[in-house]
Order: C-alpha cells, then sequence, then structure tokens
C-alpha cells in the first residue's frame, strides 16, 4: 500500500513537472480493466498522454523493485555459495589439524585452508564474522564447530532466500498487472492518434520470468510460484481449459451444422451427390478453422499476424499453383453445372469409365476393366463430356443383314417378335425396326428398341444373341461379304492380244 501511494506521488510529481494536469486512472494501479476501459473512453488524446505518462512511471517503478529483488536473490546465492565453501574447508581442516605435527603437507594444507576461510570471512565485509573465524581456526574443536555454525548460516540464508523469491513472484504478478492495464491505455491513447511503439516495445522487455536452471531449488520455487500465481500458472491453466472446452464446442456445432446441411441437401433432389460431399465437407472444415483461429485468443494469441500470414501465403501460393488453381475453378464449375455424379458413366478425352469420386482438383474414373483413373479437372472440363448414363432411358442402336433372295418380312417379323417379348425391353417409346439400306452384300435393317439405361448391355447382348439363333432356325441367311466374279470366252484371234489380260483376270477369280 506504502508503494503505491509513492508512486502515485511520483507520478502526480511527474505531471506536473511537465505542465499537465493529474492522471485521473492511475491512482488505483490494480483498478478493474473494464472499469479502467470505461474511464478511457471519454478522455481526448492529449488526455490519454498524461494517462500514458502516469502509467508508465508506476510500471518503472514495479520493474525496478522486480530487479531490486532479483539482484537481492543473487546475492544471497553468493552468500550460501560462500558459506558452503567455509562448512567445507573448515570440515577438512579439522582433521588435518589432528596430523600436523606429523605430516609437513598437511601443514602446509592447513595453513591454506585457514587462510582461504579467512578470505571468505573478509568478503562479508562485517567485522563480527572477521571475529568469529578468527577465533574458531585455532583448534580441531574450533574448526568443527565453525563447520556447525556455518551449515546453520546457510540454512537460515536458504529459508530467506526462498522467502525473497516466493516475495520474486509476487512482485512479478503485480508488475504484470501494471502492465495489463498499461497495454490497455497505450491501446486507447493509439486509437486517438497516440504513436506507443516505445511503449510496447519496453512492455515486451519486461515480459517473461527468467529461471536460474544452475540453482535447482530456486528453479522449483521460481516454476512453483508462477504455477500457482493468479497471472501466471493458475490463469493459463484457466486459459488452457477455455481453450480445449471451446474447440470441444465447435467440434460439436461443425458436426450437428454439419447434421442440418445434411438434412437440407438430402431434400434437395436436383443437387448431385458431388455438390453434397463438397458443401457437407466445406462446411464442417470452414468452422473447424475459424473456430480454432479464434480459440487461439483464449490462450492470448494474437491472431492478427496469423491472419496476415495467411493472406500472404494465399498470394504466394496462388502464383505458384496457377495450374492447381485452373483444376479448383474447373472442380466448381463441374460441382455448379453438373455434368455427371458419382456412378455416372462417362467418356471424355479418351477416357471411359465410371466415376468413383471427385475432389475440387481431380475427379476419380474406374474403366469397365476396374482400371482407375485420376483425371484433373482441368482436362474434363476443357473436352467434350458424354454422360452415358445421364438420362434414366436409352436407345439400343442394332443393325442386321439379310440376304437379297430371303422375305424381309419374315425378318421383319422375327426382330418384332424379339423385341416385344424381351422384358427389359420398354413399350414407350415403342421400338423401330425398319430396313435402312441396301448394302454391297446384304439387305440391312435398324433395330432400335428403348429400354432402362443401367439394361443397355445386357438387351444389346441378348436381342443380338437371339436374332442370330432365330435367323438360323427360320432360315434367314445373315450374308458375309462377297464378290461376283463374271468370266468372258475370248476367240482364238484374239488370244496372243489378250493372253496377258485373260492371265490377269484367271489370277483375279482364283484369287476371290
Amino acid at each position: 500500500m506504502t508503494i503505491t501511494l509513492v508512486v502515485v506521488m511520483f507520478t502526480s510529481q511527474f505531471c506536473q513537472a511537465v505542465g499537465s494536469t493529474y492522471s485521473t486512472t492511475a491512482t488505483n494501479p490494480l483498478i478493474d480493466i473494464d472499469e479502467l476501459t470505461l474511464l478511457l473512453t471519454p478522455l481526448t488524446a492529449d488526455e490519454l498522454n498524461i494517462e500514458v505518462v502516469a502509467w508508465f512511471a508506476i510500471l518503472r517503478v514495479k520493474a525496478r523493485e522486480v530487479s531490486e529483488a532479483e539482484i537481492l536473490i543473487n546475492q544471497e546465492k553468493k552468500r550460501i555459495s560462500k558459506v558452503q565453501k567455509i562448512v567445507e574447508v573448515s570440515k577438512s581442516s579439522a582433521t588435518l589439524f589432528k596430523t600436523k605435527n606429523s605430516d609437513d603437507v598437511s601443514v602446509e594444507k592447513l595453513k591454506k585452508d585457514i587462510e582461504e576461510i579467512k578470505s571468505i570471512a573478509n568478503s562479508f565485509e562485517q567485522e563480527k564474522v572477521n571475529q568469529v573465524v578468527n577465533e574458531m581456526t585455532k583448534s580441531a574443536e574450533s574448526l568443527t564447530e565453525l563447520s556447525k555454525k556455518a551449515e546453520s548460516v546457510k540454512s537460515n540464508l536458504q529459508k530467506r532466500r526462498e522467502y525473497l523469491i516466493k516475495n520474486l513472484t509476487q512482485l512479478r504478478s503485480n508488475k504484470n498487472e501494471v502492465s495489463d492495464r498499461f497495454q490497455v491505455v497505450i491501446n486507447a491513447w493509439e486509437d486517438k492518434g497516440g504513436k506507443g511503439n516505445e511503449y510496447h516495445l519496453y512492455i515486451k522487455a519486461l515480459s517473461g520470468t527468467s529461471v536460474d536452471l544452475t540453482d535447482g531449488d530456486a528453479a522449483w520455487l521460481t516454476v512453483e510460484g508462477w504455477l500457482v500465481s493468479p497471472d501466471g500458472g493458475l490463469k493459463w491453466l484457466a486459459n488452457i481449459i477455455k481453450f480445449f472446452i471451446s474447440l470441444l464446442i465447435i467440434y460439436i456445432l461443425s458436426i450437428t451444422i454439419g447434421k442440418i446441411i445434411d438434412t437440407a441437401l438430402n431434400r434437395n433432389k436436383k443437387a448431385s451427390i458431388l455438390l453434397k460431399q463438397f458443401i457437407q465437407i466445406s462446411v464442417r472444415r470452414v468452422i473447424l478453422i475459424i473456430g480454432f483461429i479464434m480459440s487461439l485468443t483464449l490462450i492470448e494469441i494474437d491472431v492478427t499476424p496469423l491472419l496476415a500470414l495467411i493472406g500472404a501465403t494465399g498470394l504466394v501460393v496462388g502464383l505458384a499453383l496457377q495450374g492447381t488453381l485452373s483444376n479448383f475453378a474447373s472442380g466448381m464449375l463441374i460441382l455448379i453445372y453438373r455434368p455427371f455424379d458419382v456412378g455416372d458413366i462417362i467418356t471424355t478425352d479418351g477416357v471411359s469409365g465410371t466415376v468413383h469420386s471427385m475432389t475440387l482438383l481431380s475427379t476419380s474414373v474406374r474403366t469397365f476393366d476396374n482400371q482407375h483413373l485420376i483425371v484433373p479437372n482441368n482436362t474434363i472440363w476443357g473436352s467434350t463430356i458424354t454422360n452415358v448414363t445421364g438420362s434414366k432411358t436409352r436407345r439400343v442402336d442394332l443393325v442386321f443383314g439379310i440376304g437379297y433372295h430371303d422375305d424381309i418380312a419374315k425378318a421383319e417379323a422375327i426382330m418384332q417378335g424379339i423385341v416385344d417379348n424381351h422384358p427389359l425391353v420398354l413399350k414407350s417409346p415403342e421400338p423401330v425396326i425398319k430396313v435402312n439400306e441396301l448394302g454391297q452384300s446384304s439387305v440391312n435393317f435398324v433395330c432400335r428398341p428403348w429400354v432402362i439405361t443401367e439394361n443397355y448391355r445386357n438387351v444389346f447382348w441378348d436381342i443380338t444373341r437371339q436374332v442370330k439363333e432365330e435367323f438360323t432356325k427360320q432360315g434367314v441367311t445373315i450374308p458375309f461379304p462377297q464378290h461376283d466374279v463374271h468370266v468372258y470366252n475370248i476367240t482364238d484371234n484374239k488370244l496372243d492380244n489378250t493372253d496377258e489380260n485373260l492371265n490377269g483376270t484367271n489370277e483375279l477369280a482364283k484369287t476371290e
């Protein structure tokens, strides 16, 4: 409390020195942040400048308190190290005292140890310490007693250091609380035209907690103090719990919204399966990505640089992957205009098969011999697409030929009976059976029944087989290509002149 009053007085004096009025928000360094925000809202840029200066002065005082505490802790560490050295040397000196009369080396070592003890005692710069050490380095018993006293002093120093470390944790907590409020003041000032870059750098320089890993006890106390500190471990634990709870809520939300969209899409009979799958997956992923980015703010991560990085990365990736983006655009057009769907049989760019799946970059097609082809969407969209199963019904185009000497009406009746009796042939539209062409070797009929698209091949194969069997059974011939050979008799007086031509004609006859 005393420190707070001193800080306020110092702030007031500082403001008077620069010819400014007093700060209206810095009188309570632990003011609630929401309340501080409300107090800052109506202030002008000049008034906020006063607040910035006042809070800056408070933060400097808090930072100085932390630094002084750290210096004291470091000094205590050095004292403990010196006392420990006295303990070790005095124990060994007590042993040497017993052998000093029979061992010259021990005598010399004992002298050095006693000098070292006195030197360490002088470093404390306390007359009482020097006096005690001088009196207790004259015998083995006194050295042993000195070792015990040094152990006791060491224990007291360690307890004192632990107490200082705990207080340091509290001082750091107070500094961080002031720093958070100072940050609010700077932001309010910058919103009204102030420039607080130097203050931001100062806050950044003060952030963080240093831990001396060479001192295990002190490191543990520092970590332990940070863990139980309201603005340290407890705060981060609460933030992490909030973060994971937020992720869980977002995940549940994505599933719920996904199911709602699934239900709505299933009612829309016009939407293709590919479009439904794309919307379902995209909605869930967009919700998860946006929710994750928003959740990062719960663990005090500034997402503004992340969003800027995503934008810059998107630009670079877009320039580097123009071909991929072309496939992406083609995929979107395919989804919108729906030239085919999953399960459809298509022919495009020399590829024929059943559409197995599709992404925004490529389409997976399984050929009729079960090969798995991955076709870029840009290739599909840039070429003619034949959707074989795009319609519910399809006409089967068949061509049958009979000999010129066969009965046309009989052949037509055979084909008509086969078509009419086939269970998979549709009654409407009516099948067409007509003489279509007088070929070189046959009279050709077209036989065009209508079927459900999925039955196309079965009907094609069945009718072809049945027509051949019935034609054979009822004596209707199915001619194959043939040539007529005409032989002319040539008189003797022309034989010599036409011998070459006749030989050529005979060869032709033999060949045909």
